[in-house]
C-alpha cells in the first residue's frame, strides 16, 4: 500500500534554530531528523526543482534566479511521476506561479500576507484526504511565515548596504527566532491534523527548508540568496511516519538531490532512470546506523541582493565536504576556504595557505561549474 505523503516546506528555516525551538525538539522525538542537507541553490525557486527533480540546476533548466518558468519538459518530475502511478496530487502555494503545474490534480494559491495558514493548510489536508477517496495523495504545503516577517521586517526597511541592520545581528536573530517558534507550532498542528484524521498509520510527513536566512552575518546578505555561507546554504529535513525510527538525527553530509530517490523509494516506485542522489530510506527504516553521506556536495547561486550585479546565471559557488568548504565568487574573482570543524561560523578565509585539501576541492568545483 503506496503511503501518503505530505511534503512540508518550511520556507526560509535555518537549520542551527532548531535545537532552540521547544517544538521541533518535540516533534524530532516523533522521527528522524537530517541536519546537515546541502541545498544545491539558496533561493526558493531553484531549490523546489532540485528537489523534485533529483537534477541540478543546469540539467533541469532552472539554474537562475530569473529561470523559474525554465523546466525541461523532458525532465521527469515527482509530481508526475506519483500521479501516473496512482497518486492524488495536490499543494498549497503562496503563488502558483512558482512552480511548474506538471504532475498536480489540484493546485491551491495562499496570501502569506492575509491568511492564517495555521488554519488553511489543515484545512487543505482534510479536503485533499476526502477527495483522494481510496487513493493515496501527495500534497506539497509552503508555510511562510519566516519568509513574510523576514520580507516586512528587513527587506522593506533596509537596503542591502545599510549598515545599521548588519550591526543588528542580535536584535535581527531574536525576531526571527520569535518566528521560528511559530513555524514549529505550525508543524505540530500538521501533524495533530494527520492524527486527528486517522491516517497517521499511512502517512509520510517531511518537514524540510529549502534555504536558510541571513540575519546581518555578511555585509551584502539581508536575507539569503547572496553568497553560500552555511546559515543560508545548510538545511534539514525531518521525517515522521509508520516504520521511520523515532528520536534519531544524523549530521553525516546530505544534499537536496537525495530526496527525489529517497522519495521513489519510499511510495514504492521505482526509480526512471538513474539519479546522482542517494536514497536513505534504510537509514530512516533503521536498516542502516548512517545515510549513505557524499564525499562532496555542491551548491551555486547568483548574488541576490547583494553587492554585486545579479547576473542571469550563478556566479557564487561552493563545494563542501564534513569539514572543509572551498567558495568561489566568480565575479569578481574571489576564493575562500573554511576549516568548518574549527571555524562553524566561517569566519577565517584559509585560502593561499598551501593547505592540501584547497587543490583537491578547486579542482572539483572547476569540474562541477564546468560540467
Amino acid at each position: 500500500m503506496h503511503p501518503n505523503i505530505i511534503f512540508v516546506l518550511l520556507d526560509g528555516a535555518r537549520f542551527d534554530r532548531l535545537e532552540q525551538s521547544k517544538e521541533f525538539t518535540e516533534l524530532s522525538s516523533s522521527g528522524t531528523l537530517l541536519n546537515n542537507v546541502t541545498t544545491a541553490i539558496p533561493y526558493t525557486f531553484g531549490s523546489f526543482n532540485v528537489i523534485l527533480t533529483g537534477k541540478y540546476g543546469k540539467e533541469n533548466g532552472v539554474d537562475g534566479y530569473y529561470k523559474v518558468f525554465k523546466l525541461k519538459n523532458e525532465v521527469p518530475f515527482l509530481p508526475e511521476i506519483l500521479q501516473k502511478n496512482g497518486y492524488f496530487t495536490a499543494r498549497g502555494l503562496i503563488s502558483d506561479g512558482i512552480l511548474s503545474p506538471r504532475g498536480f490534480d489540484i493546485r491551491r494559491e495562499f496570501n502569506e500576507y492575509t491568511e492564517d495558514l495555521n488554519q488553511r493548510h489543515p484545512e487543505l489536508i482534510e479536503e485533499i484526504y476526502k477527495k483522494s477517496a481510496d487513493r493515496p495523495f501527495f500534497l506539497f504545503l509552503q508555510f511562510t511565515r519566516i519568509h513574510t516577517v523576514t520580507v516586512t521586517e528587513v527587506l522593506k526597511k533596509f537596503e542591502w548596504d545599510d549598515k545599521k541592520y548588519y550591526k543588528n545581528k542580535e536584535s535581527n536573530l531574536k525576531t526571527y527566532d520569535e518566528t521560528f517558534k511559530e513555524a514549529g507550532e505550525y508543524a505540530k498542528k500538521i501533524k495533530q491534523t494527520v492524527d486527528k484524521l486517522g491516517i497517521s498509520d499511512n502517512t509520510i510527513i517531511i518537514f524540510f527548508s529549502d534555504h536558510g536566512t541571513g540575519v546581518g552575518e555578511r555585509f551584502g546578505e539581508r536575507n539569503y540568496g547572496s553568497f553560500t555561507f552555511e546559515e543560508t546554504i545548510r538545511t534539514f529535513y525531518q521525517f515522521i511516519g509508520p516504520k521511520i525510527i523515532k528520536n534519531q538525527i544524523s549530521d553525516k553530509l546530505l544534499a537536496t538531490i537525495d530526496l527525489f530517490p529517497t522519495l521513489l523509494e519510499l511510495c514504492d516506485i521505482k526509480n526512471i532512470e538513474n539519479t546522482i542522489g542517494n536514497s536513505f530510506v534504510d537509514y530512516l527504516y533503521g536498516n542502516k546506523k548512517h545515510p549513505i553521506s557524499h564525499k562532496y556536495t555542491f551548491s551555486e547561486t547568483g548574488a541576490l541582493h547583494g553587492p554585486y550585479v545579479s547576473p542571469e546565471i550563478s556566479n557564487v559557488f561552493c563545494v563542501k565536504t564534513s569539514e572543509y568548504k572551498l567558495v568561489f565568487l566568480k565575479d569578481p574573482d574571489i576564493w575562500e576556504l573554511y576549516d568548518l570543524s574549527n571555524d562553524p561560523l566561517e569566519k577565517k578565509n584559509l585560502y593561499g595557505t598551501e593547505l592540501k585539501i584547497e587543490n583537491e576541492l578547486r579542482e572539483k568545483l572547476q569540474e562541477w561549474i564546468n560540467r
